[in-house]
Parts: C-alpha cells; sequence; structure tokens
C-alpha cells in the first residue's frame, strides 16, 4: 500500500508539474518589428532594452512691422531722420535672414510726376543694429540669423533724407518698404 501512494504521488507531483509549466505565461519574442495592423511595438523582456521616445514642436516664424508713417518733410535744409518704428522677427528656427525692398529704389516719391520728371527725395534705411544707412536701390539682406527670444527680436527701422541744394516740390511723397523674412 505504501508502494501505491508513493507510485500516485510521484505521478501527481509529475502530472501536476507538467500541468502547472503549460499555464505559465509565454514570454513574446523580441523583435523591433510593428504587430500586423500598426500599433506600438509590444514590451520587449529581457535584462536590457531601449526606450525610444520623441515630440515634435511646431514653427514659429512670424514677423510684425510699423504700422503706415507719415510725418512732415522739411525743405531740405538739415538732414531728417525718420524713426517709423520696430520690426519684430519672433523665429524658433536657426539660418533666417531679413530683407528690405523698396518699391522706388531708395526713393520717396512725388505720386503723378512719374513719366514727365519724377520728383524724389532719396533716403538710407537703419534696421537695428542689421543694416545702417544702407540704400535700397536695390534689394538689401542680412545674413543668417539665429533663433529669437520669446518676445522676439526688435529691429528699429527708420530712413535718413537730405540735406538737399534745392527746395524739394510740394506735395505728398511716398514710397513702400516690403520687409520679408526667409528660412531655409
Amino acid at each position: 500500500m505504501k508502494k501505491f501512494w508513493l507510485a500516485a504521488l510521484l505521478a501527481l507531483v509529475a502530472f501536476g508539474f507538467g500541468y502547472a509549466a503549460d499555464t505559465l505565461p509565454v514570454e513574446p519574442p523580441i523583435t523591433d518589428e510593428p504587430p500586423v495592423g500598426g500599433g506600438p511595438l509590444p514590451p520587449v523582456y529581457g535584462t536590457s532594452a531601449n526606450v525610444v521616445i520623441g515630440g515634435t514642436l511646431a514653427e514659429v516664424f512670424s514677423l510684425k512691422v510699423p504700422d503706415t508713417y507719415k510725418n512732415d518733410i522739411k525743405n531740405g535744409s538739415t538732414a531728417e531722420t525718420w524713426n517709423i518704428g520696430d520690426v519684430v522677427v519672433n523665429s524658433n528656427v536657426k539660418n533666417w535672414s531679413i530683407s528690405l525692398e523698396s518699391a522706388h529704389s531708395g526713393n520717396l516719391v512725388l505720386p503723378g510726376d512719374l513719366v514727365v520728371q519724377p520728383e524724389y527725395i532719396p533716403y538710407t534705411v537703419t534696421l537695428g543694429s542689421l543694416a545702417s544707412n544702407v540704400s535700397l536701390s536695390t534689394k538689401w539682406t542680412s545674413g543668417m540669423l539665429g533663433r529669437t527670444a520669446k518676445t522676439g527680436n526688435f529691429y528699429a527701422l527708420s530712413i535718413m533724407f537730405g540735406p538737399s541744394n534745392d527746395f524739394y516740390e510740394a506735395g505728398t511723397y511716398s514710397d513702400t518698404i516690403t520687409v520679408t523674412i526667409t528660412h531655409g
């Protein structure tokens, strides 16, 4: 009888361990391939593994220019400086530039006289520390610039003209300066 119980106990132990081994969780194989149907990779089991983390930051790239500026023109006796206002650039990208371009090649022009003999007042422009008294007879472009502070970079825009030996023709003179920012 002792042999029967001993044999039964051994059979029970052997059968029980075999059954228990079949019910343990099976670890998935280690793979870098996504599961069928997409989605995140399954967890990786082992003694060492990498977790890849990342995120995307939206680009900030904006420009604010002063409103239309109007002032009286003195009659050319002394040099005049008009402080137009601040050009503000916000950028979280590197390698951007700013350019200035004049509709009338760096001249305040008296409208209505463009065909016969244009009346104009040539000027130079200053843009903060980037440009100082440069002519806009052709487009001016800064060198490459870096990211700005969150409040933006402020560049004071001003023009300077005169003096003149002659009187300026009476009337309203104007020009349009196009300010452009680009990055690449």
